[in-house]
């Protein structure tokens, strides 16, 4: 916005110019910080989250227990229950192929070697310079798959969407040069297109009121037809508030993993932490114990004015 001060204090030709340029410098400002936002979050926060303790975490007796799928043992139980599930064999290999690649070219550093270890009152702490150090060697160009793509990569054959459905794939760039640079192609034209609408980014309400980003988020999957079904996996996404102020504020899925059902009426749940930092299968006795886990991993306050994540099941509201 601009005052009648501003009109007087230049002619006509130069005030335009000045108006011109000034408008151009706040987009790109507003847009600098945008990026900034993401790319905080996307390199540094995933590291904070899994060496923090929470209040969450110190309660509780039994946290659940997690594997980095080291060992062929572990392995071959969770592609059984994936299978069992209902998700392709042909994906399920696809992923452990991307463990195992992942795994050997980071050496294991901070790894579990062998089955599933318990979840102490802390969470599971890597030594990301050093991951990060071998990774690079391997793969100079390429960052490695994150949670987004995992997620979609196991389960991209039972999600659909519209087909003209709108996309704001602004906050998905890095996972853009993931699969551009990634050593095999992921996914077909019409997947990417999926892809991209399921994560899109959405504008969302100046406030920190949790139900009405909930809303928010169902209305645009509605619009968009996002369908997830033929299997008993389930989409787990964490949204985010972004604020940039009263006239900016979106919704971003920070994270996201497969949950699948176990024959003991358990849980398993699976992620990619970050591009960096390595995947993780976790057993939990119920929902409960998969809530608090993925709040005390994101529900963390920045001293600003935003609502608290929430998470979401397939396109309901979850736990």
């Amino acid at each position: 916005m601009y005052s009648v001060a501003d009109m007087l204090q230049c002619g006509k030709e130069k005030c335009v110019s000045s108006i011109v340029k000034r408008a151009d410098r706040q987009r790109r400002y507003s847009h600098m910080k945008k990026i900034a936002y993401v790319l905080i979050f996307a390199l540094l926060v995933p590291y904070l989250f899994v060496t923090q303790p929470t209040v969450a975490s110190a309660k509780a007796t039994y946290r659940g227990a997690y594997s980095n799928l080291v060992d062929a043992k572990s392995r071959k139980e969770v592609k059984k229950v994936l299978l069992d599930a209902g998700l392709s064999e042909k994906n399920v290999n696809a992923w452990l192929s991307d463990v195992k690649d992942y795994n050997k070219t980071i050496k294991n550093t901070g790894l579990v070697k062998k089955g599933f270890k318990k979840l102490s009152t802390k969470n599971p702490q890597y030594d990301e310079n050093k991951i990060m150090e071998l990774w690079n060697k391997k793969y100079p160009d390429f960052i490695g798959y994150n949670c987004r793509i995992t997620a979609f990569d196991l389960m991209k054959d039972k999600i659909s969407v519209k087909a003209d459905a709108k996309v704001n794939a602004s906050n998905l760039f890095m996972d853009q040069d993931a699969l551009k640079h990634a050593p095999a192609k992921k996914f077909t034209k019409k997947q990417k297109h999926a892809f991209e609408t399921l994560y899109s980014t959405l504008n969302t309400a100046y406030t920190t009121d949790v139900d009405t980003h909930i809303k928010k988020q169902k209305k645009a999957w509605k619009q968009n037809e996002v369908k997830i079904s033929g299997t008993k996996a389930s989409l787990i996404t964490v949204v985010f508030h972004s604020s940039f102020g009263e006239n900016e504020n979106e919704l971003f899925i920070g994270h996201a993993g497969v949950l699948v059902p176990t024959k003991d009426k358990k849980l398993l749940f699976v992620e990619k932490l970050s591009f960096s930092l390595p995947y993780q299968v976790l057993k939990f006795e119920n929902r409960k114990q998969l809530k608090n886990y993925l709040m005390g991993m994101y529900d963390i306050s920045w001293g600003q004015e935003e609502a608290k994540p929430f998470i979401m099941e397939n396109t309901k509201t979850a736990l």
